[in-house]
C-alpha cells in the first residue's frame, strides 16, 4: 500500500515525520504541499486544517505530527522508534508533549516576532519567559546521553531534533547569546543527536530550508 507525504522543509512537525521516515526506512512519496496551487488545493481537499503534514495511506488522509507517527510506528515496518517497555514508552510522549507545548508554542509566537521593526516588545518577553520554562523542563527529563530514551532513536528525539534546531537559529535573534545555558545536560543531549545521521539528514534539510527561506 503507497504513502505520500504533505510536508513542508521547514516545518519541525514536517522534519519530526520525515525523520520517522527516514530512521524507519519507509518508501513514502515526500511532495512540498505548498509549492504549486495544485498541491496546495490537494491538501485542502485532504485535510480540513488545510495544514502539513498530512499522510495519505491507502487512500485514506491522516494530519497532525504525532498521530502520523504513532500510526507509522502500529504499521510495524522497520525498526521500532517506541520502547517496548511501559515507562520508556510513557517518557517518550512526556518529552514529545513537552517540546510540542511549551517550547513550539512559545517559538511559534516569537517567528512572527523575528523582525525588530514591528518587534511587539511585551509579547516576545512573555514568549521569552514561556520558551525558557519549556527547555528547563526537558533539560530537566535529559540526562545528556545522545538519545532521549532507551540509548536509541526514538519518537522522543523525532519531535526534539527539529525544534532544538529551530531554538538555536532563532534565539540569538531574541538576544539569546547562549542558548543552553541554562539548559546543560540539553546541550550535551542535542550534540550528541546530531550525530545520529538520520537527524544529521533531518537538521541538514531544515538548514536549507530556513537560509532559503530568510534569502541566505
Amino acid at each position: 500500500m503507497s504513502m505520500k507525504l504533505y510536508n513542508a522543509q521547514l516545518s519541525p512537525f514536517s522534519a519530526r515525520v520525515r525523520l520517522a521516515i527516514y530512521a524507519k526506512g519507509l518508501d513514502v512519496e515526500i511532495v512540498d504541499g505548498f509549492s504549486t496551487p495544485e498541491l496546495e488545493a490537494e491538501v485542502e481537499r485532504l485535510n480540513p486544517m488545510h495544514k502539513v503534514p498530512t499522510l495519505v495511506f491507502d487512500g485514506e488522509a491522516l494530519p497532525e505530527s504525532e498521530v502520523i507517527c504513532e500510526f507509522l510506528e502500529d504499521l510495524g515496518r522497520g525498526p521500532s522508534l517506541r520502547p517496548t517497555d511501559p515507562l520508556e514508552a510513557a517518557r517518550v510522549r512526556l518529552l514529545s508533549r513537552i517540546g510540542d507545548l511549551y517550547v513550539m508554542e512559545p517559538m511559534n509566537n516569537l517567528f512572527g516576532q523575528i523582525n525588530p521593526k514591528g518587534r511587539d516588545q511585551a509579547l516576545v518577553d512573555r514568549m521569552l519567559t514561556e520558551l525558557r520554562k519549556g527547555i528547563g523542563w526537558l533539560s530537566f527529563y535529559l540526562d545528556g546521553a545522545p538519545y532521549a530514551v532507551g540509548g536509541k532513536l526514538s519518537l522522543a528525539d523525532c519531535t526534539l531534533a527539529p525544534m532544538l534546531f529551530l531554538y538555536v537559529e532563532v534565539g540569538p535573534m531574541f538576544g539569546i547569546a547562549d542558548v543552553f545555558a541554562i539548559a546543560p545536560t540539553l546541550r550535551s543531549y542535542y550534540e550528541g543527536l546530531k550525530k545520529d545521521p538520520h537527524v544529521a539528514r533531518v537538521l541538514t534539510e531544515l538548514d536549507v530550508a530556513l537560509r532559503k527561506a530568510m534569502g541566505r
